[in-house]
């Protein structure tokens, strides 16, 4: 089971709303009942054991996963009522299990963030300030001497950092944390200028 701890509250507009989740993946039920909401300005921490179903419900706050029954908004839009690839546009998703197989450079994978996409999008194209914000993140998170690696020869440590940029490049309205311990001291200075709303697992 998951419970969720409430770092900061201002009271603001709904920027999540869980209303009677179920999720079931191959017939094991893995959320039961989950109801949650978040507001803006305000920062949460769910806890729980290996296995309750934290990254299950980034996951559906991310537009990753749908939910088996109940109801997932994001940022006002619906789950299953919305184009989740202009939504998750709007994510910054940190996710230590990104299931990225192709040999995409550090960069590009950085870049992926634009689009909310795991690989690069056909014919797609990042404009001058996208490029600028992407090498300026590379710069502030130790990257820039990997910047042309391969990301399946990149280290675990590399690749965290890497999903991070990634994460921070379209300045996001809500920004999503799995495992947050792995992060260091001058990277958690970095996502703390973040303008988005935090969900932590």
């Amino acid at each position: 089971m998951t419970s969720a701890d409430h770092i900061s509250s201002t009271g603001g507009a709904e920027v999540l709303r869980l209303d009677a989740i179920d999720f079931v993946r191959g017939g094991t039920p893995i959320l039961s009942g989950i109801d949650l909401t978040v507001r803006a300005g305000e920062h949460w921490a769910l806890i729980g054991a290996n296995g309750a179903g934290k990254s299950t419900v980034l996951s559906l706050c991310g537009a990753v996963e749908h939910p088996t029954r109940g109801t997932v908004h994001v940022l006002g839009h619906q789950l299953g009522r919305v184009d989740v690839r202009e939504l998750r546009a709007l994510i910054g998703h940190v996710n230590p299990r990104h299931p990225l197989a192709s040999p995409l450079t550090a960069r590009d994978v950085v870049l992926t963030g634009a689009t909310g996409t795991v690989e690069k999008v056909p014919r797609w194209e990042p404009d001058a300030d996208v490029l600028a914000r992407a090498d300026y993140l590379i710069e502030a998170l130790g990257l820039a001497h990997i910047a042309s690696s391969s990301w399946l020869t990149m280290s675990q440590g590399e690749r965290g950092r890497a999903l991070i940029a990634r994460a921070l490049l379209p300045d996001p309205a809500l920004l999503l944390l799995d495992e947050p311990k792995m992060l260091k001291g001058d990277t958690r200075c970095l996502l703390s200028q973040s303008t988005g709303y935090a969900l932590a697992a």
